[in-house]
């Protein structure tokens, strides 16, 4: 269990994080730092991480990859659907970013479901509904546990 709430409270960090960008507006002309880890090339550049490929799948059935979030600002959290204390609020905060963002072209949602075995296409589909949240908008993903598990320890390098 210790490792779920391990990727709970990275989960808060991040949506803070995206909160605090929210409150910029669309009005500011400032821009958001780079964080995390970065190289050098041998001719001095630097270089940033990137999130590795992936492909998961979502609550439509339908594959989730990097092209998905190509040019776009998402925002990305790792949940299961029967999760009693911290999930319920990160879902709330989520909704909440959601709505203000949910007309707004450049901005996506992700969430990983990190209870790969009990979070099903069709339970992610009855969860989405039950949001009232669409699909194209916000992604709930499901996909392999090591690949889930893998592009957390990634989103939380980069």
């Amino acid at each position: 269990m210790r490792p779920i709430l391990k990727h709970m409270k990275h989960s808060l960090v991040l949506l803070f994080a995206v909160a605090l960008f929210a409150s910029c507006g669309p009005q500011s002309k400032r821009s958001l730092p780079i964080l995390g880890e970065r190289d050098l090339s041998p001719s001095g550049d630097t270089i940033y991480r990137s999130v590795p490929d992936f492909s998961f799948v979502d609550q439509d059935s339908q594959a989730v990859t990097n092209a998905t979030f190509a040019g776009k600002i998402y925002m990305v959290d790792f949940f299961f659907i029967h999760c009693p204390t911290i999930c319920p609020k990160v879902k709330k905060n989520g909704l909440r970013l959601y709505e203000k963002y949910k007309n707004d072209d450049r901005v996506l949602m992700l969430s990983h479901s990190i209870d790969t075995k009990n979070d099903t296409v069709a339970a992610l589909k009855r969860h989405a509904e039950k949001l009232d949240i669409d699909a194209k908008k916000w992604h709930l993903v499901t996909g392999d546990h090591d690949a889930i598990y893998g592009i957390a320890d990634d989103y939380f390098s980069v």
